[in-house]
C-alpha cells in the first residue's frame, strides 16, 4: 500500500514520530503538492518538532502555544543559528585584539528580524547552546565561545535593564521586594546557563508559608488570613510559627563564616543554601509573612538590615513597632535594644534609622553590598586576579545605574572602572551623555558645576580609551620573529618565579611576545634584576591557569612536558582549539604572528 494513499490524519501521526526531523519535513514538502500543503498547514507538527529540538524554549513559550504560527517560529529559530554563527565570526574579525564587539553589531544580532518579537530570545538560546552544549566538546571553537560569552552578557544586560524599567514604572504600592531582589540575583548570575525565575522562587516561598499555616492552624484564604492578622496576639503566634519553620525546620541562618560571599545576596541561592546576610533573609521573611497576611516593613538600619511590624498600635512613633532580626533566628527587639546589634550606644542612632524605607532604597543597599563583596571577597578556591574583582565591581556598578538612573556618582564610578579596564566603553559614554541626570547632587557638599566637570573629565577618559582601542583593531601589523627568540604563540609553558625557597610555578600559554622588554624603567629595574640576560631578551605575554595574566622573561619559561588546558576567560580571544599539546591560533592571531606556528610545531617534535 502506497503511503500517499493514507488519510491526512494518519500521515500527520506518522510525521509526528520523534525520528522524523525538521530537515526531513522540508525534504518531504518538495516531493508533491499534497505533502507540501499538509505539512505546511499542520501547526501541531511544527510545534512538536520545535519542542523536540528546543525543549527549553518550548517551555518558555508554552503559554502562547495556541496563537503561535509554529512553522514561522521554527524558520526563525533556524535562521538565528546562521545569524549567530556569522555574527561571531565577524566579532572576531573587527574586535581583535581588544575583544570588545561594537554595540551596533551586537544590537544588530539581538534585533535580528525586528518584526518578530522572539528574535532576541532565540539569539540568547543559541548563544547558550554554543557555550554550554556544543555539538562536539573536543572541537569546540574557543573563539566562537569567547564572543558568544561577550554577546550573551550584552543580550542579558539589555533584557534585564528593560525588565527593570518596566518594574520601576509600576506604582509604588505594586513594587515587590521579591521581584526586585530576583532581578538583582539574575544580574549577579548573568553568566550562568539557567537563571532562576521569579515563579520558581515564589513556589518555594509558598511551600514555606503553607507549612506555617499548618503549624498555626490557619486557613489559607486571603480573607481568613486578613481577619486572623488583625489581632497582634494572633500575629505574634503566627510569627513564632514562622520562626520555627524557617530556622528550626528549614535551617535558615546568617552566614557568619562567609559573610561576603556573593551568593548571600542572591535570593535563589539563599533559599538553596539556607544561608544569607540580613537583607536577603529579611526579604525572605517579609515575603513569607506577606503570604500569611502580615505586613513587615523593611528598615535600612545601619550595618544590619531589619524588619518591623506594628505590635503596639497604641504607642507613639518607633515605640509602636517590634523589630525583627531575620539574620539571628527572627529575634524580636524593641527600639532601645536595636543599637546593641551593631555595638553602638542608643544616642548614636538617629530616629530616621528606625523608619521603613521604600523598595528602591532596599535594592540600592543590596547592590552596594555586592560592590563591597567584590572588593573584599574571593568566591573562587584559586587565586583570583585583581582584574576580575574590578570587573565584578564594574558589573554591579552598572546595575546601580539601572536601579537609580541619573545618579551622577554611580555613573561616574561605573565609567571610571570602564576606562581603567578598557571594557564597556560605549555603554559608559552613552550614560555620561545621557540627559537623565538628577540635580540633587549639585546641592550637597559641592560647589555648583562640580559633578558636571567630573562627568566631563570621565567622559574624556572613556572617549580617549575607546579611540585608542579602535585604532588598535584597525592597525594590527604582522610581527616577524627575530632569530634569537626561542618560543612561540600557542605553546603551553611552565613559568617559575621567586627566590629558591619561595619559588612558585604556574602553567601558562603564550599569547604574544616582544623581542626585548617593553615595560617601564621602574618595572624593569624591579622585575629583571635577578635575570642573567636582564631586559635584553624576549619577553612573553602569558595567560596563567589561575585566571591571571603576566609579562614573563624567556629565562623564566620552559616548555610544558605534556601540554595542559588553561582555564582562562581570554583564551578564546587568541585561540580556536587546544590539540592536546598546544593552542591553535585563530585567524586574527595567526595573521599577527605568521611565523610562530612552524616554530611551535618544530619545538613539539623535538
Amino acid at each position: 500500500m502506497d503511503i500517499i494513499s493514507f488519510p491526512n490524519e494518519v500521515l500527520c501521526q506518522i510525521l509526528l514520530y520523534n525520528n522524523i526531523e525538521i530537515s526531513d519535513l522540508h525534504h518531504l514538502m518538495l516531493t508533491c503538492h499534497r505533502f507540501h500543503n499538509l505539512i505546511r498547514n499542520s501547526n501541531e507538527i511544527w510545534r512538536q518538532k520545535f519542542m523536540i529540538r528546543w525543549p527549553r524554549l518550548h517551555n518558555e513559550l508554552r503559554n502562547k502555544e495556541n496563537e503561535m504560527p509554529w512553522l514561522d517560529v521554527v524558520a526563525l529559530r533556524l535562521k538565528v543559528v546562521k545569524d549567530v554563527e556569522k555574527a561571531l565570526e565577524n566579532f572576531s574579525a573587527v574586535s581583535y585584539p581588544i575583544g570588545q564587539p561594537p554595540i551596533k553589531l551586537m544590537d544588530k544580532l539581538i534585533l535580528g528580524d525586528s518584526s518578530f518579537v522572539l528574535s532576541s530570545q532565540f539569539v540568547e538560546d543559541e548563544l547558550l547552546k554554543l557555550i554550554y552544549h556544543p555539538t562536539d566538546m573536543q572541537k569546540q571553537n574557543l573563539t566562537s565561545k569567547f564572543y558568544a560569552n561577550q554577546a550573551l552578557g550584552y543580550v542579558r544586560r539589555c533584557r534585564l535593564q528593560t525588565m527593570w524599567q518596566k518594574f520601576k514604572a509600576k506604582p509604588e504600592s505594586e513594587i515587590s521586594l521579591l521581584e526586585g531582589a530576583m532581578l538583582i540575583s539574575q544580574w549577579g548570575q548573568i553568566d550562568q546557563e539557567h537563571l532562576t525565575s521569579l515563579r520558581e522562587v515564589e513556589t518555594i516561598l509558598e511551600d514555606i508559608a503553607q507549612r506555617v499555616r499548618q503549624l498555626a492552624d490557619m486557613k489559607s484564604s486571603a480573607i481568613d488570613a486578613k481577619t486572623a492578622t488583625d489581632d497582634p496576639r494572633t500575629v505574634r503566634k503566627i510569627l513564632n510559627c514562622l520562626n520555627q519553620v524557617l530556622y528550626e525546620e528549614k535551617g535558615f541562618q546568617g552566614n557568619k563564616e562567609d559573610y561576603y560571599a556573593h551568593d548571600n545576596s542572591y535570593i535563589d541561592k539563599v533559599l538553596q543554601t539556607k544561608k544569607g546576610i540580613p537583607i536577603t533573609l529579611c526579604i525572605i521573611y517579609h515575603e513569607v509573612a506577606k503570604r500569611l497576611g502580615i505586613q513587615c516593613e523593611p528598615v535600612s538600619f545601619p550595618q544590619h538590615f531589619l524588619l518591623r511590624w506594628r505590635e503596639h498600635p497604641h504607642r507613639e512613633s518607633a515605640d509602636s513597632y517590634t523589630f525583627i532580626d531575620a539574620f539571628n533566628n527572627g529575634a524580636s527587639h524593641q527600639p532601645r535594644s536595636c543599637p546593641a546589634l551593631i555595638g553602638q550606644p542608643r544616642p548614636n542612632i538617629h530616629r530616621e534609622a528606625y523608619a521603613a524605607v521604600p523598595a528602591e532604597q532596599v535594592f540600592q543597599r543590596m547592590v552596594n553590598n555586592l560592590i563591597q563583596c567584590s572588593r573584599v571577597h574571593d568566591d573562587r578556591p584559586d587565586s583570583r586576579r585583581d582584574d576580575q574583582r574590578l570587573r565584578n565591581q564594574l558589573h554591579f556598578s552598572r546595575l546601580a545605574c539601572v536601579i537609580s538612573p541619573g545618579q551622577t556618582p554611580s555613573v561616574v564610578a561605573y565609567a571610571e572602572l570602564c576606562a581603567f579596564l578598557g571594557v564597556q566603553l560605549e555603554e559608559a559614554i552613552q550614560l555620561l551623555l545621557s540627559d537623565e541626570f538628577s540635580d540633587e547632587w549639585t546641592r550637597v557638599d559641592f560647589e555648583p558645576g562640580h559633578w558636571e566637570r567630573v562627568r566631563q573629565i570621565t567622559y574624556t577618559k572613556c572617549a580617549r580609551k575607546l579611540s585608542e582601542q579602535q585604532s588598535q583593531t584597525k592597525n594590527t601589523a604582522a610581527c616577524h620573529r627575530p632569530s634569537s627568540m626561542r618560543y612561540a604563540v600557542g605553546l603551553v609553558m611552565k613559568y617559575s618565579v621567586g627566590e629558591e625557597l619561595l619559588r612558585r610555578s604556574y602553567t601558562c600559554v603564550i599569547v604574544s611576545w616582544d623581542a626585548k622588554c617593553q615595560a617601564s624603567d621602574e618595572w624593569i629595574s624591579r622585575m629583571t634584576r635577578n635575570l642573567i640576560r636582564g631586559r635584553d631578551q624576549p619577553f612573553y605575554y602569558v595567560l596563567t591557569e589561575d585566571g591571571n595574566a603576566g609579562y614573563v622573561a624567556e629565562d623564566h619559561l620552559e616548555l610544558h612536558p605534556g601540554g595542559a588546558i588553561i582555564n582562562h576567560a581570554d583564551v578564546g580571544l587568541h585561540f580556536e582549539y587546544f590539540d592536546g599539546r598546544r593552542y591553535i591560533p585563530n585567524n586574527a592571531k595567526r595573521a599577527e604572528y605568521p611565523e610562530d606556528e612552524a616554530i611551535a610545531l618544530s619545538l613539539l617534535e623535538q
